[in-house]
C-alpha cells in the first residue's frame, strides 16, 4: 500500500493531467461520453495522496488547463477577424481563469472531512456542481465546459434534466467518480468502502431507467408546427465585407423560395443574417423586395436574425417576427452579449480597445408571435428565441417556456468557428435545453448545425451541417403540450442544495479541524 501511495504521489501532477485529457476526449469533437464517468478518478486519488494545499491546487489547475486548453482551442483559430497576438491573448486568459474552477474544486476537496463513507461522494459532486453553477454567472458567465455536457448524445441519460437541469447530470457523473475512486483508494478496507460505489451505481441505474420509462411513454403530440430552416450558411469573412451584402440577401430569398415549395408555416433565418432596416421600410428597395418575395411565396410568416438599431441609432441582435402580410408583429432583443465579442465590459475605461459598434443589451424578455393573416386568434402561436450564447444559459433559456412559448428557436451565426469543434460543442446544449422544459427546440444556424431537436432531446434528421451548402430543411415539430416540468417551474434548485451543502460538508472541516489542533496541544 505504501508503494502505491508513493507511486501516486511521484505521479499526481501527471494523474491530474490525464484527468483533463479524459474528460476532453468525452466532448465533441472526440464525443466519447462514457470517459466523462470515470475522467476525474485519476484527480481525486492524486488529492487522497494528502499533499498541501498548494499542492491540490495545482493538480486541480493543471487538470483544468488540459481540459480548457483543448476545449477551447478555437479561440485561437479566430485570428481571420482579429490579430494573432489578440485571439493567442483571450484564449490564455479564458483558459488560465476557467482552469482556477478546478483548482479551487481539488482545493475544497482535500480539506473535506471524514475522507469515507457515502458523504464523501456527496460532498464532492456538491462542491462541483456549486462550481459549474457559479461560474455560469460570474462574470456574465461562462457555462462551457460544464461536465452535464458531455452526456448530450446519451439520450437515455439525460432525462433527469427535466427535473434537475443539466446540473443533475453533472452532479450524477461526478457522484460516480468519487464514488469508484474512494473505493480504490480504499480497497484494503472494501467490505466498509461499498457503499460508495452500490448507491452511485443504483442512482445512475435508476436513472437511465426513467430515461427509459419516459421515452418509451412518448406519444406524439396532435399539433405541430412546419417549420423551413434556412441557415444559408455563409462563410463569415464573406459576411464581413458590406459589397457582399446583395448576393447574400439574394441567396436567402432563393433558398427560402425552395422552402417554400413544400407549404412549410413558418420560415426562419438565423442570427445577424440581414439589417432590419429591410423589415422596416428604413431600406426601401430592399423592403420592396422583400415584400414581394413574400407575395411570390404564398405569404408564410417569417422569424428572421436582424442587427437591428433604434431610433438613437443604438445596435441591437435581434430576432424580429414578421407575418404573412411582411408587417413586423414582435421583436426580441440578445440579452446575454458576448463579451468582448458582441460588447466591451468597462468600455468606459478600455476606449481603444472598441474596434467595432458594440451592441446593447435587451431589455426584456418576451416570446414573439406567429402571424398569418388568415388565422384566427386563437391560432396564434408563440416562440420562444434564444440567439447564439444565450442557448448556454438554462435558467434564461426555461423563462421563455414559463411565459408561454409553444415551441422554442435557437437562432445563431456559428460561422466564426467553422472547422472546430466548436459548432458542435453549441449544438450539445440544445438537447438539455429541450429536455429541462420538455419542448421541441429547433435551431437555425449559420456555419453551425441546423435541425429540430425533439423534446426528449433526440435530434431529427435530416439536418444542415457546416459542410453543407445551399440547402435548407423543411421539418414537422411539436408545440408543447402537458405542464411545466419541475426544472422549468423553479429553476436551479440543485445548485443552490448543493451550495449548502458544500458550506456545511466544509464548515464541520473547519469544526473538526480545530477540536483537533486543541486535542494535540
Amino acid at each position: 500500500m505504501e508503494k502505491t501511495l508513493s507511486f501516486v504521489k511521484r505521479y499526481r501532477y501527471l494523474l491530474a493531467g490525464s484527468s483533463g485529457i479524459l474528460l476532453f476526449c468525452s466532448f465533441p469533437n472526440v464525443n466519447f461520453f462514457p470517459l466523462a464517468w470515470v475522467a476525474l478518478i485519476p484527480l481525486l486519488i492524486a488529492l487522497e495522496t494528502r499533499v498541501s494545499r498548494k499542492s491540490s491546487f495545482l493538480m486541480g489547475y493543471i487538470s483544468g488547463l488540459v481540459f480548457f486548453a483543448g476545449l477551447l482551442l478555437a479561440i485561437v483559430l479566430l485570428y481571420p477577424y482579429a490579430h494573432i497576438l489578440t485571439t493567442l491573448l483571450g484564449y490564455t486568459l479564458l483558459v488560465g481563469y476557467t482552469a482556477l474552477y478546478f483548482a479551487v474544486f481539488a482545493v475544497l476537496v482535500h480539506i473535506l472531512p471524514g475522507r469515507t463513507g457515502i458523504l464523501y461522494p456527496t460532498a464532492v459532486a456538491s462542491i462541483w456542481v456549486s462550481l459549474e453553477w457559479i461560474k455560469g454567472w460570474l462574470l456574465t458567465g461562462f457555462p462551457w465546459g460544464n461536465i452535464g455536457y458531455s452526456q448530450w448524445n446519451f439520450t437515455h441519460g439525460i432525462q433527469i434534466a427535466s427535473i434537475t437541469g443539466v446540473y443533475g447530470i453533472s452532479f450524477l457523473v461526478v457522484f460516480f467518480n468519487a464514488g469508484i475512486a474512494k473505493f480504490i483508494c480504499n480497497f484494503s478496507r472494501w467490505r466498509d468502502e461499498l457503499i460508495t460505489v452500490i448507491v452511485p451505481c443504483l442512482l445512475t441505474m435508476v436513472c437511465i431507467i426513467h430515461g427509459f420509462v419516459v421515452i418509451d411513454r412518448h406519444a406524439d403530440t396532435e399539433n405541430s408546427l412546419k417549420v423551413g430552416l434556412v441557415p444559408g450558411n455563409i462563410s463569415q469573412l464573406e459576411k464581413w465585407q458590406r459589397g457582399n451584402f446583395p448576393s447574400i440577401f439574394a441567396k436567402y430569398l432563393k433558398l427560402s423560395r425552395e422552402a417554400a415549395s413544400e407549404k412549410p408555416d413558418l420560415i426562419v433565418w438565423p442570427e445577424t443574417s440581414v439589417s432590419g432596416g429591410i423589415l422596416s421600410g428604413k431600406l426601401p428597395n430592399y423592403n420592396r423586395r422583400f415584400r414581394n418575395f413574400q407575395d411570390q411565396i404564398g405569404k408564410i410568416p417569417m422569424l428572421i436574425g436582424a442587427t437591428d438599431p433604434d431610433a438613437l441609432d443604438n445596435l441591437y441582435n435581434r430576432v424580429i417576427s414578421v407575418s404573412s402580410d411582411s408587417e413586423i408583429v414582435g421583436k426580441y432583443a440578445k440579452m446575454h452579449l458576448v463579451p468582448f465579442g458582441e460588447y466591451v465590459p468597462l468600455a468606459d475605461f478600455l476606449p481603444n480597445f472598441i474596434q467595432f459598434q458594440p451592441y446593447e443589451h435587451g431589455k426584456s424578455l418576451n416570446t414573439l408571435p406567429i402571424v398569418n393573416v388568415q388565422q384566427s386568434e386563437g391560432d396564434r402561436l408563440e416562440v420562444g428565441t434564444s440567439i447564439c450564447f444565450e442557448s448556454a444559459f438554462p435558467n434564461h433559456f426555461r423563462k421563455f417556456v414559463k411565459e408561454g412559448a409553444d415551441v422554442m428557436g435557437i437562432l445563431t451565426n456559428d460561422a466564426w468557428f467553422v472547422g472546430t469543434a466548436f459548432p458542435q460543442l453549441h449544438l450539445a446544449m440544445a438537447p438539455m435545453r429541450a429536455v429541462e422544459n420538455r419542448i421541441a427546440v429547433f435551431r437555425c444556424a449559420n456555419g453551425g448545425y441546423t435541425c429540430v431537436v425533439d423534446k426528449y432531446g433526440k435530434i431529427k434528421r435530416p439536418m444542415v451541417t457546416p459542410q453543407t451548402e445551399d440547402q435548407f430543411i423543411n421539418a414537422e415539430i411539436d408545440l408543447k403540450e402537458g405542464n411545466l416540468t419541475l426544472y422549468t417551474r423553479y429553476g436551479d434548485w440543485l445548485p443552490i442544495l448543493c451550495i449548502v451543502f458544500s458550506i456545511v460538508s466544509l464548515t464541520t472541516a473547519r469544526i473538526i479541524g480545530l477540536i483537533s489542533s486543541k486535542t494535540t496541544n
